[in-house]
């Protein structure tokens, strides 16, 4: 980095101005290139989420299209009387000598030209609960158990005891709902209720072919990293194609996505680097989802970014020869201006730009004399501002005196003198007055430090007399610093912070210790107290311009930033004030400053 800067030092100004316009124009062309590059990309890819999107509403409604037929036929079952009849009857030894009983007494013809009419349906079953031979068939093939008592056992007929109707998918190896199963199946399960919806009649399980269904979702993937899902409301797979990572799989099954209403659902939207499109038609309809990673679409962007490369290249080489020509106008009076910004740079503010153009150089110029007369004018301004405000707040400061802490006191010092002597309360009262002695000081800004800690011990003395029972301190000074000048108010603000907001409020009681060292070259405090303590959040509420609610009792969080203000400008940044604290473990502050 060194040597770049060098030898940019030894360019001549027209080179580096040269050189510094494109450095200021690459970036731009940059950023211009990403942003179009990045709009033909999204728009690259919300094309392809709506491409996606077609054909899995498409996929839905044909899917849609066989659940409607299935559970058309389901209800047509549930709610024809003669099979209601058959499923309320007490005579179920007697119906069974008949042979054709379901053809006789219910209208299975009826059911059976409506499976020959759809070539979906493979497999049907009504097991009725009141001990009636069960209605079966298999037009692949395919054998149901016979036996109630098995069925009753299996899985599929416990869950739809609980979900009264749901979707699976069955494959060959299925054991629960077949005896034997020649074909991977989707199978509608449904229990038959009697028309008062109070009674549990029978069990229906109808069959339907899936080959055609996992053939419809592989045809609309075309990569080898696409998959399609369909899934039941409950989160069962009815059917997939291509691999799907687990973790998105445990996504689309989450509750949360299931529970979703179909209509507040995103159709599409972007997932941990995978474009998802989903279609749910109705609220007990299949979801179908189509899952790829956004990957895919960075193919076409390659396609449009050639143009965006060739216009920031030829901007570029059409930008050398005007730059050449500004360069030559521009450097002249620049030099002048640079060589006496560099003196200014230096300190030296009685430079300045002495230019005799009147055109934009010139202005310039004349701007930057007014700029510096301003400058060395708000310099001397603030400056002596600054230093009056300061003075000003530790006035304020210093003829700030609690008027809480004050009634407190001489409620207290009354009480005293009710119910003991007077030497007491005499010592009481010389406390406080030293106390008010040492904050007005005679107006004086610095303290010694001795002089200090006696303030902060007068002040625990008063505040002991309130709280007898509750408040331990203890003082320690080392008398090598005795004598070292700090400014005053510094310490007493963090013992009226410990104990208005360490344990005023609280039954507990508080320790509080005080300790003033030599620590090498510096002079270090430390102020420890066992009360409440503070949170980070609260810690930094402190510090802030505007004092939170918890800091806005007393002194509060505009004396500590004060505090640290007064420091900064005593000691600029050749100090350390931290405070350490946790919530109910007690609060630390350390305060480092310069022997002087």
């Amino acid at each position: 980095m060194t040597g770049i800067k060098r030898w940019i030092e030894n360019l001549s100004w027209r080179k580096r101005l040269i050189l510094y316009g494109y450095l200021f124009l690459i970036p731009i062309l940059l950023v211009i290139c990403y942003i179009l590059i990045n709009i033909n990309y999204k728009k690259s890819v919300e094309e392809k989420q709506q491409s996606d999107l077609n054909t899995v509403e498409a996929l839905a409604n044909n899917i849609q299209i066989v659940q409607d037929t299935i559970g058309s036929l389901s209800t047509y079952i549930c709610i024809n009387s003669d099979i209601q009849t058959l499923l309320t009857s007490k005579n179920a030894d007697k119906l069974n000598t008949d042979p054709r009983l379901w053809y006789t007494h219910a209208p299975m013809q009826i059911v059976d030209d409506i499976i020959s009419l759809n070539d979906d349906i493979n497999s049907i079953a009504i097991y009725p609960e009141n001990d009636i031979k069960p209605y079966l068939r298999g037009m692949d093939g395919s054998v149901y158990y016979q036996d109630m008592d098995i069925v009753r056992a299996g899985g599929a007929y416990q869950k739809t005891q609980s979900a009264g109707m749901y979707w699976s998918f069955v494959p060959k190896s299925d054991k629960d709902t077949y005896q034997y199963n020649k074909k991977d199946k989707l199978v509608m399960y449904r229990e038959i209720y009697d028309l008062t919806q109070k009674k549990n009649l029978g069990y229906i399980v109808i069959g339907a072919e899936v080959s055609d269904l996992k053939e419809a979702c592989s045809k609309i993937i075309d990569r080898a990293d696409q998959s399609v899902v369909v899934l039941d409301p409950t989160g069962g797979i009815l059917c997939q194609s291509g691999e799907a990572p687990k973790w998105m799989l445990e996504h689309l099954t989450d509750v949360h996505f299931l529970k979703t209403s179909y209509l507040q659902r995103q159709s599409k939207y972007i997932y941990e680097g995978y474009s998802i499109v989903c279609s749910q038609k109705s609220e007990n309809s299949s979801i179908v989802c189509k899952i790829e990673p956004i990957t895919n679409n960075r193919g076409d962007t390659f396609e449009i970014i050639y143009m965006p490369l060739i216009l920031m290249i030829g901007v570029l080489i059409g930008y050398f020869p005007l730059m050449i020509v500004v360069a030559g106008a521009v450097t002249r009076p620049l030099k002048k201006l640079s060589q006496t910004m560099e003196k200014i740079a230096e300190g030296d503010l009685s430079q300045r730009v002495e230019l005799d153009t009147s055109d934009e150089i010139g202005e310039v110029g004349t701007c930057f004399n007014r700029m510096v007369d301003d400058i060395q004018k708000l310099i001397d301004e603030n400056y002596v501002i600054t230093l009056r405000e300061r003075e000003s707040e530790l006035a304020a400061l210093q003829a700030q005196i609690n008027p809480h802490l004050l009634y407190n006191t001489l409620d207290s010092l009354y009480w005293q003198a009710e119910e003991s002597g007077n030497d007491e309360i005499a010592e009481n009262i010389y406390a406080l007055s030293q106390l008010f002695r040492m904050i007005l000081n005679k107006g004086e800004s610095e303290v010694k430090v001795s002089q200090e800690i006696e303030l902060v011990s007068r002040y625990l003395q008063i505040q002991k007399m309130r709280f007898p029972d509750k408040l331990e301190y203890d003082i320690s000074l080392d008398e090598n610093i005795a004598d070292v000048m700090m400014p005053k108010l510094v310490l007493q603000p963090f013992v009226e912070n410990a104990i208005v907001h360490g344990f005023e409020n609280d039954e507990k009681p508080c320790a509080i210790k005080i300790s003033a060292e030599q620590y090498g070259r510096q002079v270090r405090f430390y102020i420890t107290d066992t009360g409440k303590g503070m949170t980070k959040e609260q810690i930094a509420e402190v510090w802030k311009d505007e004092p939170a609610r918890y800091t806005k009792q007393r002194v509060g969080g505009y004396a500590l930033k004060n505090i640290r203000e007064r420091l900064r400008l005593r000691y600029h940044d050749d100090f350390v004030l931290d405070i350490m604290s946790a919530e109910g473990e007690g609060t630390s502050v350390v305060l480092m400053i310069p022997v002087a």
